[in-house]
């Protein structure tokens, strides 16, 4: 066994040395047994002779195969190629370098190793009679690996899906011994390796996923079947053929840590040549490479285009450079403090559009900062470790500064009241929001900020939020003519009352204008060029993120400033010990019958305190039209009727929605305030309607 164990480092360390950094030993014998039982005996491998001593009972096998690391040494076998050949890569490269570096290795290994002398290899890409092996069967033999029956996926205990088999070398040492069963062998022998580390066996036969996934699996599949059967005899393939045979794998991992570079991916199910070279180009240049494949559609090129304009309008008003950005770290604010001026560019003379990555280079951003601030009330929140990350990279370059504002959800509460009388409100959605920009707004103004750039709009415009995401492209269509037309944004009332001007480029006429000339699928889609996250998962303002390679945050999950922040554990039962139930049903009748507010739930009843404290304990101080349900009579609370004026009011609090349209409060938080084609396709805003002129009644008596 030792000889054994001292044989499979050996070859494990050279070949992972070259990108071939997996390794699964088990034994001829073995491997022969499991196609027998599996009626596949005519693809077994010869046995070597016997050993005239009778030392050895069984040969040893060895499974050699790859994770993504096998990338990189490959790109550097192409990239040597192409200087020898004018710039051109020749056919199968991935195929002749495994070759080259297995061959190479045991040529090596003879004069230290006795056992490789006469090693027998075989190729998973060799498919004539007598030399074919069957990997995934060797796989699962070794008990290695689970196999997926729907995807027809092996599944490894570290690399998932996203493995390779290239080889097996038959060796003069002793066999491992395959479990059975659940069994672990007592004795010591040669594991299955990835990059040095020993992996886990055995592994189950088959995989534990749901039924739910396997029925993903089972159509994807079907899909992917159906297309090959369709597909032309003249050798031409779809462009996007490969995506439906890329799904399953995509599907049984998402985001695996072990997962393919996007170009590795595309190569993997194209073998498409243009990939190797661009691959090699863009590493050697510092490029894009999210149209290694195909340039991109004419809206992404546009949409650069115009927020370029727009961006290069603001940096010629700033010369000197802007005071700040709060930078959040969204895609948004990622975009407006890393957009560069480069156009999608040709290299050489094929059509490969790409984008420079060099930030002290032709990447360099048009719009430079005195400073970035970030806030973060939790230590979990993510805003704070992606701005870092942003500002690592623009450092000297076009950020002079970066502060992450540390804070204690106590400390923002204190200025709930004063936020509450800024923007006349006590919807807890917006003050959890608020708070984090007002202390971000607070801090700039002592430090004699004048100016700063935000991102807002850029989820209203672009269809960023989530609920967006399943609209049809006519109730889409309708509100965000809905939207568009009543959004308003908290930065710049706040600013305004800190001397500070907010510059939000994404609030630009043109850039709405542009938006509306956009389709669903241009602004809603999976990730590109490959959907690393499966084909459930979608992303709003696909457009932005598609524009802006650059950027750092082009593929960030959306998150709204609660959750960037951290503010979110206010609505997760924050203010749970600050009332008994008994208490927060009293306190809920006593708001409404003394001041005509339906009261939510606690989070609603601490900012609505505070807002009351905020205009001295009587609602009649508030600047804003108000119809009491009492008298049916609108109180003008300082704000009388014009020709402007909504007319429509809140059935949670009473006060004037800011448009006819608007189907949210924005004084109390209330939502749905009316029925609308868009919020009640399912009837959800009638039930709701219902719901709360109930609890009103119930609170009156």
């Amino acid at each position: 066994m030792l000889e054994q164990r001292r044989v499979c480092a050996l070859l494990h360390s050279a070949l992972a040395a070259k990108g071939l950094d997996l390794l699964i030993p088990l034994s001829v014998e073995s491997y022969n047994r499991y196609l027998e039982d599996h009626s596949l005996s005519r693809f077994q491998l010869p046995v070597p002779p016997s050993d005239p001593n009778g030392a050895k009972s069984s040969h040893l096998l060895v499974l050699v195969g790859n994770s993504k690391e096998l990338w990189g040494p490959c790109l550097d076998f192409v990239q040597l190629e192409m200087q020898q050949n004018q710039g051109h890569v020749l056919n199968d490269p991935v195929d002749r370098y495994v070759k080259q570096s297995v061959n190479s290795t045991l040529e090596e290994l003879k004069e230290s190793c006795r056992a490789v002398e006469h090693a027998k290899v075989y190729w998973v890409a060799d498919t004539e009679p007598g030399k074919m092996i069957l990997a995934q069967k060797m796989a699962l033999a070794a008990r290695a690996a689970s196999h997926c029956p729907p995807s027809q996926l092996c599944l490894h205990p570290v690399l998932g899906p996203w493995l390779a088999f290239r080889c097996a070398v038959v060796l003069d040492v002793e066999g491992v011994e395959v479990a059975v069963g659940d069994e672990v062998s007592t004795e010591v022998q040669a594991a299955p390796m990835v990059r040095g580390e020993q992996s886990a066996v055995p592994q189950p036969d088959e995989c534990s996923h749901d039924k739910n996934m396997h029925e993903l699996l089972a159509a994807q599949m079907e899909k992917a079947l159906e297309q090959s059967a369709a597909a032309p005899r003249d050798g031409r393939i779809p462009p996007e053929a490969w995506r439906v045979w890329a799904l399953p794998r995509l599907s049984l991992a998402p985001n695996h840590p072990e997962m393919y570079s996007s170009e590795q991916t595309l190569y993997h199910y194209t073998k498409d040549l243009r990939i190797l070279e661009r691959s090699v180009r863009a590493r050697q240049g510092n490029l894009s490479l999210d149209y290694v494949r195909s340039p991109p559609p004419e809206k992404v090129i546009e949409c650069r285009r115009l927020l370029q304009q727009v961006l290069y309008e603001i940096r010629d008003r700033f010369p000197d450079g802007i005071d700040a950005i709060l930078l959040s770290a969204g895609l948004d604010t990622s975009i407006l403090s890393e957009a560069s001026d480069q156009e999608f560019a040709t290299e050489n003379t094929d059509e490969f559009m790409t984008i420079s990555l060099d930030k002290t280079g032709k990447a360099r951003p048009i719009l430079s900062f005195r400073l970035g601030l970030t806030v973060q009330a939790d230590p979990m929140a993510q805003d704070a470790v992606y701005a870092a990350s942003i500002f690592k990279r623009l450092e000297s370059v076009s950020i002079d500064q970066h502060d992450v504002l540390r804070v204690t959800l106590e400390g923002l509460l204190q200025n709930s009241s004063e936020v509450a009388r800024l923007l006349c409100t006590c919807d807890p959605m917006e003050l959890r929001n608020s708070l984090v920009i007002y202390e971000a707004l607070r801090e700039a103004a002592e430090r004699g900020v004048k100016h700063l750039v935000t991102g807002d709009a850029a989820d209203e415009v672009f269809c960023g939020y989530s609920f967006y995401h399943n609209m049809s492209e006519e109730a889409l269509s309708k509100y965000r003519e809905r939207i568009t037309a009543t959004m308003q944004f908290t930065t710049a009332k706040l600013a305004s009352e800190l001397g500070i001007e907010v510059i939000s480029p994404y609030l630009d006429a043109r850039i709405v204008a542009f938006s509306k000339t956009l389709s669903k699928s241009d602004m809603v889609g999976a990730r590109t060029p490959v959907p690393c996250e499966g084909e459930q998962s979608v992303h709003g303002k696909l457009v932005l993120r598609q524009a802006f390679p650059e950027a750092f945050s082009q593929w960030r999950t959306k998150e709204p400033i609660e959750s960037g922040s951290g503010t979110t554990r206010l609505r997760l039962g924050y203010f749970d010990s600050h009332w008994t139930d008994e208490d927060f049903a009293e306190q809920q009748r006593v708001v409404f019958q003394a001041h005509g507010v339906y009261i939510r739930d606690r989070e609603h009843l601490f900012f609505f305190q505070a807002f009351l404290r905020a205009f001295g304990g009587d609602l009649a101080s508030v600047p804003r039209r108000r119809f009491n349900e009492s008298s049916q009579v609108v109180e003008p609370h300082g704000q009388e009727e014009s020709a402007d004026s909504p007319n429509v009011f809140c059935p949670g609090c009473g006060f004037e929605l800011s448009h006819p349209k608007q189907d949210f409060c924005v004084t109390c938080g209330c939502w749905p305030t009316c029925v609308s084609p868009t919020n009640d396709t399912q009837g959800y805003a009638t039930q709701a309607l219902v719901k709360l002129e109930s609890e009103k009644q119930r609170l009156r008596h």
